[in-house]
């Protein structure tokens, strides 16, 4: 068989002079020839757009070339052959055979005859003749037989001028004229004259062998040699003539001659061979239905063809031929199968027999010139059990197995597309004459899942081969047949091979960068030459190949791999799915590339581990595996039952086979080696995987190695292995590996010194049973439970005693180790304060635990400040149900909700969140934006403990001091009761809630108890001495505000020791800040006397009741109270009520006096309505509660019935209840006692709740009244009364003459003027200076000018003289002033008013003062005459009335009587 390449034109040159290596570096350097086109006659033109040529000497050259010394092979080839050939004979030995089918021999489209003819003579005397003979021979063996163009070829003679010769002193290049500078033309033949020729050598040459005519070939080219490429041995001496240089134009254009005539040449045997090959085809298919068909020589004939394509580049129609030949072998082994296969010749060898050899690399085998000789992974014992073998002579032959016939026809497959894809392997194949490029990626990912799909089949007729054989052998009854382990051993190791020689064909570069470092970021590649990956450098022609679709599904990442510690374990992180990434620009066939690759390592690792397992050797999970019992096992019920352990199954399948390839026989050297390489498969896939983002196949490999690692005690890696893979095993619900996982993963951290993190994975494998045993359910059918297979037992009591090697404590979820974890809401009490709640859970394993504490948090429901741990002492759980009883020192009042129980032992935390916090994302600062009012209000949800005290605990009440001082500090009262209590010492700490909010403990005032030692008490602390029991006390404590509020919010916490132990108690309040009344004074001012008017209105909706109201006396004022005050005086909100008191001034006294001790004091004693009224419900229920069987809850009832009386008592009520002198009392639904009842115990709800229903049917109705009550609940509140000082107050009156003819004086006369006296009378006793006694000499410089103003309206009253004047105040008597006012208007009106102002001089400064002048005087005025009216009327003393005649009678005449009315003057 040949042994050229189908891949590549077959060139056969003849050299007798042996030159052909000058040039051959050129010839390769323009190889391969580009851009043919081809024009048929019978088909469209088409394009190729390389063509790889194969230089190979005939044998007459190679026989006159090769040295005269040979070694023991005489027959092989020399260095020089292998040079020039680029095949190694030896290596690959051939025969010449002829065969009567066409197309089996691959045949020369071109030969080349390469001639040195130094001068015209030697070409005529000698080469002329050699060439025409070489031209007969060849040209006889081409038209041999008739009508046969399967081996069509041209020929051609290339002309090689060597330096210093004759032949390189002729042009043959024109000299270019200036006007063609731009174009080299070649010298023509000039004309002949006598005695001298003109013709070159060359020209003689094209004259004897170029066909003459327009359609003639032009079968002739020349090529001259520098002087640099000839060695001096060559070059004749001396020099024959002088040499003509070319320049690089025309050298340039030399050689594109000769390619071109390549070109033509080549295309002309290939047209009629297709043409031939088709022809036979055509004749083959029309026999198919024929008796004696014959697929084997069908298929020899059409694979001519796809050769005939291949070799002149079309290799797409070359794969779509053996696709259909590929179709077709199995169509016919389909119909062997089912027997329709009758009358055919064809037949196939029933198995192989040489596969134990070529796989085990004991014999070698020819090759069809298919595969590449470059091995870089294996050895050359490998090689020949790959494809490699002579499969087209068994083939010929139909001595051929199915097995060989679909190895053959896929080989040759996955040969084109390489060679489309321009992989690397296929350029090795190509030689030297392979340019590099761009490598197709989609292309070579095809062929990657071509081989997956071919090793999978391919596997199965493998395994039916060797049966067959075995069967064959023990029909010869050989004496060491082949058996079962052998047969998987052949399997596994052809398997292994094939998948490796797959991986190492389909290498790309791109693919390191893609798996170690080259990171896949926004949908591309960083990294890549994108040159490289698909994205071609120049336009192609498109295949006629159908479009293959993607066969992976779109990839998702998980987040737990991108949050990788090492970058060593998985550098590509996970990216979108394959058809985002394509959009966003990714190479084109990576991912598909990458995720086949993965695949076949996979295959690999799987035939590994499948021949090691003969071994007893196991890796990954199938060491698992192998510990795992089975669940059941079919049995035959009808025969006898023989019981097989599993040792004899193990020791039947760990049988070990004699045969095994090389590559997988030094893997399995030594159990080391097999994990080496069981890694390194396992790591590739797994970066392979990530790269193409299928990260749950990453994540199961990495399972795997981490086992390995384990195995092999490196358990820095598997620790970290285990890590990324436990996430991903809890999310698939893989339970048993999960906890062998957890199991391996605890190891390795033990061996680590990693204590913490060994606790948390130990804790995490007794989490998974006790979750099992949760959903464990009962089944009839006897199956290996999880604890059996898991082996927790034991583990609970270790991890907590070796917990005490930690240094922090360990927290973990406590419901993933206990169900039924409940915490009751019934409070009990004991003999001391406090209170308790039983906890029940229920324990799920078999062992004891044994807790050091239990305690449990409960937050108040509306203050998550406010907390109350409980908890318990040492205990010792065991399985089933648990009842611990859990007890707080604390006494507080109010609802609470559990918010988690801590279970702790040792160092590990069992905590169960009963009011977890919602997840909530932070904002860019790290601020959580949940708010407080959000959990609280989440937490409503949960069930509630209403937590009160016993019925004689110590108690503590927070309000407002009842008696207000509105000139001193506010004070916060805390009322004090030790109950059944004998406290031998008491800390008080209140704690401010409210911004701005300071409270002085430091300056409290005590009532009934004594502090301790005020000195050594700490900030916001105050210490208290001794507290007898049933005693009460108060303390006051005075606070302030920075900023004004509607409230105030405090917290309480009084902890107290007792001989019974020590306690706190916790409260809280919000306590309003405004007070509930407020005052207005109006003054007015008389000379001697001042009246004030008090106006108190209530400033909240409730009203108020004023039992008591006193403006107290000073030093310098008496104060005259009305003679009768009704009290009491009930004011609402929009209904004030006024006070008016008497003000006058007392004697001087002697020692000055201050403004403070001046000032007077209004004390308004009042009680809230609404006070009033909770005070005697609460009283009458407390009464009543005391007297019955249910007193214990005294400290609970009646403050919840007082909460919910405010919640439905309204504002309208209250001031129903005020006029009534009566309140209704809600009922027993409206309260909603079923609510607070069902917070009780379960002995006492039904009694209590009829005692409840009696009491709210005989108290309806409640009677409001001015009882002690009342007056135990009156507030008061003493206000300031600063009594404003005025320099000077005026008196004045204006007082009008009397009246002519004894007229009226209040009744004036219209026009008349009138004279008016006013009378100012000025006082400075109201004054700062007169009152607390100032200096005299300051009081002299006192201005006492005044100014009055007469303020009339100009439409009434027009006054004469000067109506504004200037006078100056005196002590000594009143001033009078004449006024004359003239009345203008009919009517009543009043007097001119009048106005009286200090004189403001000209000049004042920004204080209203004028340099050098005393400064100015406030002053009020007593107008007496300002609300005096008078009757301005006409003056008229006679009246005429006339009445007029009726029209219809006459004029009357006048009668005595008759009124005349004359106006006389006056």
């Amino acid at each position: 068989m040949d042994t050229s390449s189908s891949s590549k034109v077959t060139v056969v040159y003849h050299d007798s002079s042996g030159i052909f290596p000058l040039v051959s570096r050129d010839v390769a350097s323009r190889l391969p020839l580009q851009n043919l086109t081809w024009k048929s006659p019978t088909r469209p033109v088409r394009q190729i757009k390389s063509l790889h040529l194969d230089f190979v000497p005939d044998s007459f050259t190679r026989d006159s070339l090769r040295l005269p010394v040979q070694h023991a092979d005489s027959n092989g080839a020399t260095s020089l052959d292998i040079f020039r050939s680029g095949v190694d004979p030896r290596r690959n030995p051939t025969r010449e055979r002829r065969h009567q089918i066409p197309g089996l021999q691959t045949s020369p489209y071109l030969k080349i005859y390469i001639l040195r003819a130094d001068d015209k003579e030697t070409y005529k005397s000698t080469e002329r003749k050699k060439i025409r003979e070489w031209i007969r021979d060849n040209a006889a063996a081409n038209t041999k037989g008739k009508g046969e163009n399967h081996h069509a070829f041209e020929w051609l003679i290339v002309h090689v001028v060597v330096p210093d010769t004759i032949a390189a002193s002729e042009p043959r290049w024109q000299e270019s004229s200036a006007k063609e500078s731009d174009e080299l033309k070649e010298r023509k033949q000039g004309m002949k004259l006598p005695g001298k020729s003109t013709r070159t050598t060359f020209d003689k040459l094209r004259a004897d062998f170029d066909e003459p005519g327009k359609r003639g070939q032009d079968r002739v080219a020349q090529i001259r040699l520098n002087r640099a490429q000839v060695s001096a041995d060559l070059l004749p001496t001396p020099a024959m003539a002088t040499t003509i240089e070319e320049t690089n134009e025309e050298r340039e254009k030399a050689w594109n001659d000769l390619t071109e005539k390549m070109k033509s040449l080549i295309l002309g045997p290939l047209d009629l061979r297709i043409r031939q090959y088709e022809a036979d085809v055509t004749e083959q298919e029309s026999r198919r239905s024929l008796p004696g068909f014959n697929f084997c020589t069908f298929f020899i004939h059409k694979e001519g063809l796809a050769k005939a394509w291949e070799s002149i580049g079309l290799v797409e129609d070359a794969l779509v031929i053996y696709d259909e030949l590929s179709l077709g072998f199995e169509t016919v082994l389909k119909d062997i199968a089912r027997g329709q296969a009758e009358g055919t010749a064809t037949t196939f060898a029933p198995f192989t027999d040489d596969i134990i050899e070529r796989l085990t690399g004991s014999a070698g085998s020819g090759t069809n010139g298919v595969r590449s000789n470059n091995d870089k992974d294996h050895s050359d014992t490998d090689n020949a059990g790959r494809l490699d073998k002579d499969y087209r002579e068994r083939i010929v032959r139909s001595d051929i197995s199915v097995f060989d016939f679909s190895c053959y026809i896929f080989s040759r497959q996955n040969a084109l597309i390489l060679r489309l894809a321009n992989a690397k392997a296929a350029r090795t194949g190509l030689g030297s004459g392979a340019k590099e490029g761009y490598e197709d990626l989609v292309l070579i990912s095809e062929v990657c899942w071509r081989a997956a799909n071919f090793i999978h089949n391919n596997a199965r007729a493998l395994r039916q081969d060797l049966a067959a054989y075995r069967s064959s052998q023990w029909e010869k009854k050989a004496e060491s047949p082949i058996s079962v382990a052998d047969i998987d051993s052949l399997v596994c190791s052809w398997t292994y091979i094939i998948a490796g020689q797959m991986l190492e064909e389909t290498y790309s570069s791109t693919l390191d960068q893609a798996a170690e470092h080259g990171t896949l970021q926004n949908g591309s590649v960083t990294g890549l030459n994108q040159k490289a990956g698909g994205v071609h450098e120049h336009p192609q022609r498109t295949t006629s190949l159908p479009a293959r679709k993607s066969r992976i599904t779109e990839l998702q990442g998980r987040e737990s791999l991108q949050s990788a510690s090492s970058s060593d374990l998985m550098s590509p992180p996970p990216s979108p799915g394959i058809e985002e990434r394509r959009a966003t620009g990714t190479l084109p066939g990576l991912i598909e590339l990458v995720t086949y690759r993965a695949e076949l390592l996979m295959m690999q690792r799987k035939m590994l581990e499948q021949v090691a397992r003969q071994r007893d050797w196991y890796a990954g999970w199938a060491l698992m595996g192998e510990r795992v019992p089975a669940n059941m096992e079919d049995v035959d019920l009808n025969g006898n039952i023989e019981l097989t352990t599993k040792q004899e199954k193990t020791q039947r399948a760990r049988e070990e086979s004699k045969y095994l390839a090389p590559s997988l026989e030094s893997a399995l050297t030594s159990r080391d080696n097999f994990h080496k390489t069981y890694e390194r498969l396992s790591d590739k896939a797994m970066r392979y995987y990530l790269a193409a983002t299928q990260s749950k196949r990453a994540e199961a490999i990495m399972g795997d190695l981490a086992i390995v690692k384990y195995q092999q005690s490196d358990y820095g890696y598997a620790a970290s292995y285990f890590q990324h893979v436990l996430p991903f095993y809890a999310e698939e619900s893989w339970s048993l590996m999960e906890v062998e996982a957890l199991r391996m993963h605890a190891m390795s951290l033990k061996e680590l010194d990693r204590k913490q993190e060994y606790v948390v994975t130990l804790l995490a494998l007794v989490a998974k049973a006790c979750g099992w045993r949760k959903a464990q359910r009962p089944s009839t059918f006897r199956t290996p439970t999880f604890d059996e297979m898991a082996h927790v037992e034991g583990v609970l009591p270790d991890v907590v005693a070796f917990s005490d090697n930690l240094d922090e404590v360990v927290s973990t979820p406590a419901e993933a180790y206990f169900s039924d974890i409940e915490l009751e809401r019934e409070v009990s009490h004991y003999d001391r304060d406090g209170f308790a709640l039983c906890l029940r859970l229920r324990h799920l394993l078999d062992d004891k635990l044994q807790l050091d504490e239990i305690s449990a948090r409960l937050v108040h429901a509306d203050d998550q400040n406010a907390d109350i741990w409980l908890s318990s002492s040492s205990i010792t759980l065991t399985r089933g149900l648990n009842e611990v009883r859990l007890e707080s020192s604390v006494v507080a009042f109010g609802p609470f909700i559990a918010e988690r129980i801590v279970f702790k032992a040792s160092k590990v935390a069992f905590v169960h969140e009963l009011l977890a916090m919602p997840k909530i994302a932070p904002t860019p600062l790290g601020i959580s934006d949940l708010e407080t009012s959000k959990v609280l209000s989440e937490a409503h949800k949960q069930p509630r403990v209403f937590v009160y005290p016993a019925q004689h605990a110590f108690n503590a009440e927070v309000s407002l001091a009842r008696h207000v001082h509105i000139n001193e500090p506010r004070h916060l009262e805390l009322c004090l009761s030790s109950g059944w209590n004998e406290i031998t010492s008491l800390d008080l700490r209140l704690k401010p809630a409210s911004a701005g909010l300071r409270l002085h403990l430091a300056d409290s005032s005590l009532d009934g108890v004594e502090v301790k030692d005020r000195e050594e008490s700490k900030a916001g602390q105050l210490s208290l001495g001794v507290f007898k029991q049933y005693q009460t006390a108060t303390v006051g404590v005075p606070y302030t505000l920075e900023r004004s509020g509607l409230e105030v919010f405090v917290r309480l916490e009084v902890s107290y020791t007792t001989a019974r132990g020590s306690f706190v108690f916790l409260t809280s309040a919000r306590l309003p800040t405004q007070l509930p009344l407020d005052v207005d004074v109006n003054d007015t001012f008389n000379v001697g006397v001042l009246f004030s008017n008090f106006t108190v209105r209530a400033t909240q909706h409730t009203p108020l009741s004023i039992t008591e109201a006193t403006l107290k006396p000073s030093a310098v004022y008496d104060v005259e109270v009305p003679p009768v005050l009704p009290m009491p005086m009930t004011v609402f909100e929009k209904q004030p009520v006024r006070l008016i008191y008497k003000i006058t001034r007392k004697p001087s006294v002697a020692a000055p006096m201050n403004r403070k001790a001046a000032a007077l004091a209004l004390s308004v004693h009042y009680n809230l309505v609404d006070e009033v009224i909770f005070s005697n419900m609460r009283d009458r229920f407390a009464a009543a509660l005391a007297d019955s069987p249910f007193a214990r809850f005294l400290q609970l009832l009646p403050q919840l019935l007082i909460q919910r009386l405010k919640q439905t008592l309204s504002n309208a009520d209250v001031k129903v209840a005020l006029l009534l002198t009566e309140a209704k009392v809600p009922s027993f639904e409206e309260i909603g006692w079923y609510e607070i009842v069902s917070a009780l115990p379960a002995t006492v709800r039904e009694q209590l709740t009829e005692w409840l229903r009696s009491w709210h049917s005989k108290n309806t109705h409640l009677t409001i009244g001015h009882d002690a009550a009342a007056t135990e609940l009156q507030r008061s509140i003493v206000i300031s009364v600063d009594v404003p000082n005025v320099d000077f107050v005026h008196q004045a009156s204006l007082s009008l003459a009397a009246q002519e003819h004894g007229q009226d004086s209040q009744v004036l006369t219209l026009g008349q003027p009138l004279q008016a006296q006013l009378s100012i009378t000025s006082t400075n006793r109201w004054s700062t200076d007169a009152i607390f006694q100032a200096d005299r000499k300051e009081q002299d410089n006192v201005a006492k000018d005044f100014v009055f103003d007469f303020q009339t309206d100009p439409d009434c009253w027009l006054v004469g003289g000067q109506r504004r004047r200037h006078f100056e105040a005196a002590d000594d008597g009143p001033l009078t002033f004449d006024v004359v006012l003239i009345p203008l208007k009919l009517g009543a009106h009043p007097l001119p008013g009048l106005d009286i102002q200090a004189e403001q001089t000209s000049g004042t400064t920004e204080n209203g003062n004028t340099p050098g002048q005393p400064p100015s005087m406030s002053s009020e005025t007593h107008y007496e005459s300002a609300a005096q009216v008078v009757q301005i009327v006409r003056d008229s003393r006679t009246s005429r009335v006339h009445v007029a005649e009726s029209p219809s009678s006459a004029r009357p005449t006048s009668r005595p009587g008759s009124a005349t009315t004359a106006k006389e003057p006056g």
